[in-house]
């Protein structure tokens, strides 16, 4: 992953209404002109994720939406920028779309999703959607909050910056030993990422700072075996400490352990 490039972020929303998500068709003129979208758009400085899609789908498409999960961050590397797509699970609360910003509008299926022209980057995205059509109940019934699998996801994916993002929408309203648990999951990932860029001080020390926080937890939480993840852990940054700041290159990112899905 590159993290010296300059990073865009948008939001975009699934908004699904009778069993059908809303889709929009950028214009002719505009970058990937033709081809289908989420819709949505770039976070402006004084907002959060959250207030940009909702501010963007009123714009866009004169509607309003509630946000109920923050569903998914992909992250698309150009020679000249980085974008992050923060994806926002939403309900339509009000207003029918107009292609206000946009050359066309529609309702899909989920299964008929891959029949539209979306570009390549959202090609896993779009196949994952067409495969159930219940997404508003299947979210809600989850044994696990959505954002803690995805923020699992992403950790595994090593896309450690982008897993601190996702955890932390749920770590700040957490309290008691949920709260301890996703700020140890957070902390691990930073670690992982400061590892990445050369910074092994500050790897190490946030490395010791999750120890700290899965210390007063059992050795399994929330269907994560937190003993057996610390153990790898452990093997890794030992490693790392071992190696010194000048010998942080004998250690290979792809050596960090993997989180097994939750149980």
């Amino acid at each position: 992953m590159v993290m010296t490039q300059k990073v865009l972020e948008v939001g975009a929303a699934l908004v699904f209404k009778d069993g059908k998500f809303l889709i929009a068709q950028r214009k002719e003129g505009d970058s990937f002109g033709g081809y289908w979208e989420l819709p949505g758009g770039k976070k402006e400085p004084t907002e959060s994720l959250e207030e940009c899609v909702v501010r963007e789908l009123k714009e866009e498409l004169d509607i309003e939406v509630e946000i109920r999960h923050f569903f998914r961050i992909l992250t698309y590397h150009y020679p000249q920028r980085s974008v992050r797509l923060n994806i926002f699970f939403c309900s339509h609360k009000s207003g029918e779309p107009k292609t206000i910003e946009c050359q066309a509008f529609a309702w899909a299926d989920p299964k008929d999703l891959p029949s539209y022209k979306f570009p390549d980057a959202d090609q896993t995205l779009i196949q994952e959607l067409s495969r159930r059509n219940d997404w508003d109940t299947y979210l809600d019934g989850l044994k696990y909050p959505h954002e803690y699998l995805e923020g699992i996801r992403l950790f595994n994916a090593g896309e450690y910056f982008e897993c601190h993002e996702m955890l932390e929408d749920l770590w700040h309203p957490a309290e008691g030993r949920e709260r301890l648990h996703y700020q140890g999951l957070i902390q691990a990932a930073i670690a992982l990422e400061h590892f990445r860029k050369g910074n092994q001080a500050g790897a190490l020390g946030l490395y010791e700072k999750a120890c700290e926080k899965w210390a007063q937890l059992p050795p399994q939480f929330m269907g994560v075996d937190l003993q057996w993840l610390k153990g790898r852990l452990d093997d890794f940054f030992d490693r790392v400490r071992k190696a010194g700041p000048a010998g942080m290159g004998t250690v290979e990112i792809g050596q960090a352990p993997r989180i097994p899905a939750p149980q």
